[in-house]
């Protein structure tokens, strides 16, 4: 809805990463005069008549353990119980992606499967891109993998310590998490979807192990796409498959995977495929951006039935490249049921 400077135990990869209720804001208390006029009181004055000011010191906020239950509700989101159609190429469907994207003066790549009829456009699907929040899409199947297995309870408490939230971009805000409070694993992956936190994100890699998201990365049939590179490389082939595989519920059961599309189907970054299709489209979602790359990677249920979209972008455009692509992509499903 997406995607990713960190120090000790997180993967190198994350160097390049810039992406429920507290008390008031502690104040600093007014300074104190020790002693007095010639009184040579240690910390005090020198016996010149001067008093010395000594500060005392800001108390450190104590730890909260942070909810956040308001941030999500229950969306519904059917999954892909039909299964997924093998890819063939639509000339129409790629004619509509090519003029969507003309005029771009950047890189962009696109992929687009329709899931129940495998009609299939793509433009440099195997291009590799900095992949930015999307790979929590990623982390967020590795978690859900390793809740079925009982590998990791969403009810554990994990503190978010100032190695994760120095990486943080304005997201803890909205949360109303501070360093060094606590929150459960469960809402750790809502806070890095919903709102893409990255400092939750950082958390969450540590818990999982980073070489466990690359195998289920791997188990999708993604080829280049990892988090174990500073890079984070990706391409729209790879996050297209990561996608299905979520929408799919690979290695999880339903109801996991319906919590997965619900979240998706929440993240608050609506410029890109959201922009591009009717309001009150159902469809599941992350996306990602850094400097000039700009990517969103979705699920949606059109009027021809399900589909996956990805569009990468690396240029000036913004967002507007892939509301452009996701419009066209719409309009040719819906005349071409």
């Amino acid at each position: 809805m997406i995607m990713l400077s960190l120090k000790t135990s997180i993967p190198l990869l994350v160097l390049l990463l810039l992406v429920a209720c507290g008390g008031a804001e502690e104040t600093d208390p007014p300074a104190v005069l020790v002693g007095g006029p010639g009184d040579p009181t240690p910390g005090g004055n020198t016996g010149s008549g001067t008093p010395v000011v000594t500060p005392v010191p800001t108390p450190t906020p104590k730890p909260r353990l942070v909810s956040l239950d308001w941030l999500t509700g229950d969306i519904a989101v059917p999954g892909l119980d039909s299964g997924v159609a093998e890819p063939v190429l639509d000339a129409g469907l790629q004619a509509a992606v090519n003029v969507a994207l003309e005029g771009f003066e950047g890189k962009a790549s696109v992929v687009v499967h329709n899931l129940a009829d495998g009609r299939y456009a793509a433009a440099r699907d195997s291009e590799v891109y900095y992949a930015a929040s999307t790979y929590k899409a990623a982390v967020l199947l590795e978690a859900y993998r390793q809740k079925e297995a009982g590998e990791i309870d969403f009810a554990d408490k994990v503190t978010l310590e100032e190695k994760y939230t120095e990486n943080d971009l304005g997201t803890l805000e909205y949360l109303k998490i501070k360093p060094n409070d606590k929150v459960s694993i469960g809402d750790a992956v809502k806070g890095m979807i919903v709102v893409s936190d990255t400092p939750l994100a950082l958390m969450l890699i540590d818990q999982l192990d980073a070489n466990k998201v690359d195998d289920t990365i791997r188990s999708t049939g993604a080829s280049v796409m990892t988090i174990n590179d500073r890079e984070l490389p990706t391409t729209a082939l790879d996050l297209t498959q990561l996608m299905i595989a979520i929408a799919a519920g690979l290695g999880v059961s339903p109801a996991s995977r319906d919590e997965m599309l619900g979240y998706l189907a929440q993240e608050w970054f609506r410029e890109g495929i959201v922009a591009g299709v009717p309001d009150g489209t159902t469809l599941a979602h992350k996306s990602g951006n850094f400097t000039d790359a700009t990517h969103d990677a979705a699920i949606v249920w059109g009027p021809a039935g399900p589909y996956a979209i990805t569009v990468l972008t690396d240029g000036s455009g913004g967002w507007a490249p892939i509301a452009t692509v996701s419009a066209a992509v719409w309009n040719y499903f819906e005349a071409n049921p």
